[in-house]
């Protein structure tokens, strides 16, 4: 009876799942799971990596001193306690104590040699009136030092992507690189075992058998190598998506190439206004006129407002007291500091604006250089390409003649030769177009 209802659980499950499991394999998910692509590894970069982390906390510190630089704006309250023993006190013909300062005191006063104790608690305030444009220039410096660090975030993530592009890219390199290592030992494997048996039926002479062990041992070594560089490839790409394993043992296959992007002078356009280097710059004005502006108040008064209220005398309870006030305070002579200070900023400002034509022009010429790049390296593409068919078609002619007996082992060698070195170009090629489009994205400020 149990195995009856335990076969008709069975039966129902089957039922249920089998076209869930017909539609998924059940490796599908851990395939998927455990191949890392090109957004993936670019999406891991810019939330590990350590540099944008700093990067961030930098631009958080600019934030926070925006409102460092606002707080002038409001009053700033305070209260203060203070305790004294002395015969430094004013002593009122009643006995009672007045420290010096605004308190009023209406009975006659007299000199105590005696000591005795004195208490204060106060509570002011102190409200900024006008100062002629130094706090709001330093507010607006504050707010334009904010904008400049939010692009260098920017320009520090276009750096993270196109370093994790590359090493990504340089994986996949090496690890074709190394697939055509391990081809050539298979195709010398294979010319070491057929110089061999030539060598047994008495048809090629020893020479032959030698050349070809011989073959098969630099293939092999050029494997060892190939491998190496496999895992070098790993570990850069692992330290530039700023990981210490990487999170999936195979990735996406991307080397192959799509044709060149937009027109020049559209990509030029795109560069020159949307460039962290450039944006930067703009707000890096900003803040130089906004310093003069600072400096530039130096030259005016500042006017401010106090009021106190608080608890002074020698016993409980202490008498209160209060006042209102107002301030001016206005330079007479600094040595020059003002001036001074206003010619650094000015000066400062200048060369800002100046390099705005120097990055303009730097910007210009490195979209210039990258798109070139990218064209040539399209038609490098092609060309490599048909170098590698012909390279394949030359090692199939090679190889059956030697065969039929009619061809020699040297040009069985020098087709495979041929064929691994077009292969490899055609390889690089493919890894430099990807690398020049990655470099030609960060050229025109693509955001991420």
């Amino acid at each position: 009876m149990a195995k009856g209802k335990i076969g008709l659980v069975a039966l129902v499950l089957l039922a249920v799942l089998g076209p869930l499991l017909a539609a998924a394999p059940p490796s599908a998910a851990g395939e998927a799971a455990d191949r890392l692509t090109l957004d993936e590894a670019v999406a891991i970069a810019l939330r590990e990596h350590p540099t944008l982390k700093t990067s961030r906390d930098k631009m958080d510190a600019a934030r926070y001193q925006i409102g460092v630089s606002r707080s002038a704006y409001f009053p700033q309250t305070r209260f203060d306690w203070n305790y004294f023993y002395g015969n430094a006190f004013l002593r009122s013909a009643r006995g009672a104590s007045a420290i010096t300062g605004p308190s009023t005191v209406s009975s006659p006063l007299s000199i105590t040699q005696e000591g005795t104790n004195f208490w204060v608690y106060r509570f002011s305030l102190n409200q900024l009136v006008y100062d002629f444009g130094k706090t709001s220039g330093t507010v607006d410096q504050s707010k334009a030092n904010f904008q400049s660090s939010k692009e260098d975030y920017a320009g520090n993530r276009q750096q993270v992507v196109l370093d994790a592009k590359s090493a990504y890219y340089g994986l996949l390199a090496a690890r074709r690189a190394q697939k055509v290592a391990e081809e050539n030992v298979r195709q010398n494997q294979e010319l070491y075992k057929q110089a061999q048996g030539f060598y047994n039926v008495g048809l090629k002479a020893k020479i032959d058998v030698t050349k070809a062990e011989a073959n098969l041992a630099n293939a092999e070594a050029n494997l060892i190598k190939a491998k190496n560089a496999v895992d070098l490839a790993r570990v850069s790409l692992t330290t530039a998506l700023g990981l210490k394993v990487l999170p999936a043992k195979e990735l996406e296959d991307v080397l192959e190439a799509t044709p060149p992007p937009r027109p020049l002078e559209e990509l030029r356009s795109f560069a020159l206004e949307r460039r962290p280097e450039i944006v930067r710059n703009r707000h890096q004005q900003d803040a130089g006129q906004a310093a003069v502006r600072v400096a530039r108040s130096g030259y005016f008064p500042t006017l401010s407002g106090t009021a106190a209220y608080g608890w002074q005398g020698p016993d409980y309870p202490v008498p209160g007291d209060w006042w209102l006030g107002a301030a001016v305070s206005f330079p007479l002579f600094e040595g020059g500091l003002t001036r001074y200070s206003v010619a650094v900023a000015r000066s400062n400002l200048s060369a800002t604006a100046s390099d705005l034509e120097v990055l303009r022009q730097n910007v210009t010429k490195e979209v210039e250089q990258s798109y070139l790049d990218v064209k040539s390296g399209w038609e490098f593409i092609k060309a490599t390409q048909k170098a590698l068919d012909a390279a394949r078609e030359n090692l199939r002619l090679a190889w059956g003649r030697y065969q039929a007996g009619v061809g020699t082992i040297i040009e069985v060698t020098d087709a495979q030769v041929q064929f691994a070195q077009a292969d490899l170009h055609h390889v690089q090629a493919l890894y430099d177009y990807q690398i020049n489009l990655a470099r030609l994205d960060k050229a025109t400020g693509k955001p991420y």
